[in-house]
């Protein structure tokens, strides 16, 4: 059986795959990651909502608080975590900004 960090980056590359998969535009010939922030956001809160509302420990306010603070806590440490790691290598943060030529 897989670790649980084997799992969680096997299904992290799955979600990360579908989200650069599902943004494609063709802009004036070229293929381009178009990747709309706020609507990937919102999409992956929703997926959130139907993983979290089958675990047995979220079955109370006092489960789901405590499971969704667990959860922010986690976001901002890998967000620190990865601007840390940026710093340290001089890699730009992952920009899905297009800029349609006119």
């Amino acid at each position: 059986m897989e670790s649980k960090e084997e799992y969680q980056g096997r299904v992290a590359s799955a979600v990360l795959k579908a989200i650069a998969d599902t943004s494609f535009v063709d802009i004036d010939g070229t293929t381009t990651a178009y990747i709309r922030s706020a609507e990937v956001c919102d999409a992956l809160i929703t997926a959130l909502a139907v993983i979290m509302e089958g675990a047995p420990q979220c079955r109370t306010r006092k489960g789901m608080r405590a499971m969704s603070e667990a959860a922010g806590r986690n976001l901002l440490t890998m967000m620190r975590e990865m601007e840390k790691l940026r710093a340290e290598t001089g890699a730009r943060a992952f920009n899905a900004t297009v800029i349609y030529p006119s």
